[in-house]
């Protein structure tokens, strides 16, 4: 990708969430007070016909994992030859190359989700440093404001204090998730879940990205 991130100095404000507005704006996600940043943006056009497709030819199952070098489309034989299949993997070669970019890695853990249901419906933070999610189709991830949330109350649903706090991302977006495992970030990663998938969204498919070291 060779994007140069350059990590801003630390902010004041006590957002815990933030939207870039270009792929450089995602390093805002080293800021010491941000734990989720949001790049909007459409689905590349022939994405979804293309994962439409495979998965009613039950090509995809409930999902498939991969690990690539990042900035390099799936491995043969992971999606059927397909129109738009060039599409998911120029995605692919995107999304991982971003997540290398800003952690440094080499090897990215891809994880292809299809969802009739959803994956991870309480509230809960994720034992990891830096996730990054795309949702390629249906809803796609929520988070919870820090100020509307209770920490002690974690994998339930009485977490959350305000349902005022709750953010959501939207199919095509880039979200950048601090885990816990992310340096000085223990007690502090995101809060999130899975959205429910009720009709007419009984199909989500989401893409997972993570370093490997």
């Amino acid at each position: 990708m060779n994007i140069r991130f350059q990590p801003p100095a630390p902010a004041t404000s006590c957002s815990r969430a933030v939207d870039a507005v270009t792929l450089a704006d995602l390093a805002q996600v080293f800021d010491p007070a941000v734990n989720l940043v949001r790049l909007q943006r459409p689905l590349p056009p022939g994405l979804a016909d293309c994962l439409h497709a495979a998965h009613a030819s039950g090509a995809l199952g409930s999902g498939r994992r991969a690990v690539i070098d990042a900035g390099n489309p799936l491995p043969i034989g992971t999606l059927p030859e397909l129109p738009g299949r060039d599409t998911v993997d120029a995605d692919v070669q995107l999304l991982s190359g971003l997540l290398a970019d800003l952690t440094g890695c080499t090897r990215v853990g891809v994880r292809i989700e299809v969802l009739d249901r959803a994956m991870c419906p309480r509230w809960h933070v994720d034992r990891v440093a830096l996730r990054l999610l795309c949702t390629w189709i249906g809803p796609a991830t929520e988070w919870l404001d820090e100020r509307c949330a209770d920490r002690s109350r974690l994998g339930s649903d009485a977490v959350m204090t305000d349902a005022a706090g709750i953010g959501r991302a939207a199919a095509g977006d880039i979200v950048l998730l601090k885990g816990e495992l992310w340096p000085d970030n223990a007690g502090r990663g995101v809060i999130h879940r899975s959205p429910q998938l009720d009709a007419p969204h009984r199909l989500r498919i989401v893409a997972a990205f993570d370093a490997v070291y």
